[in-house]
């Protein structure tokens, strides 16, 4: 009976470890999608504020412009990973909202900085989105067990 019970455990427990990294991999998923999709919510936020600054500054068209491109785009990557997540469009627009009043006041305060702190990483997000999906796995990996 015992030499049983150990074949049957030895039988197992690959099937339990495997089962494990599929709950891993899940959770790494998920925290991969909902990172991104604050990212694009972000660079969106980022590159509105960002642009209506120019605007008020006067600075070349063409710079706006593609500040305007790169809002439009997040704001759809944002929107089609959150209705990939089941979140509401009502609460993604709300989300968005408040965001953006919070990078208004951040760019009041201090524009360069909120350029410095986001800048880079939007324009990565916008050209290289692997990279920061990337990122964020390698990230999800270490921390999720």
């Amino acid at each position: 009976m015992k030499k049983l019970s150990i074949i049957i455990f030895i039988f197992l427990l690959p099937a339990t470890i495997l089962a494990d990294e599929k709950v891993k991999e899940k959770k790494v998923a998920k925290y991969i999608m909902e990172n991104i999709q604050k990212d694009y919510l972000d660079c969106y936020s980022f590159y509105k504020v960002a642009a209506e600054s120019f605007k008020k500054a006067g600075k070349d068209q063409g710079i706006i412009k593609n500040l305007e491109n790169s809002a439009d785009v997040s704001l759809k990557y944002n929107y089609d990973l959150g209705e990939i997540m089941g979140l509401n469009p009502e609460v993604m627009a709300e989300m968005t909202k408040t965001k953006i009043d919070t990078f208004v006041k951040m760019a009041n305060k201090d524009f360069s900085s909120l350029a410095k702190k986001y800048g880079l990483m939007c324009k990565s997000l916008v050209e290289n989105p692997e990279q920061r999906t990337n990122y964020w796995e390698q990230k999800g990996s270490k921390i999720i067990k």
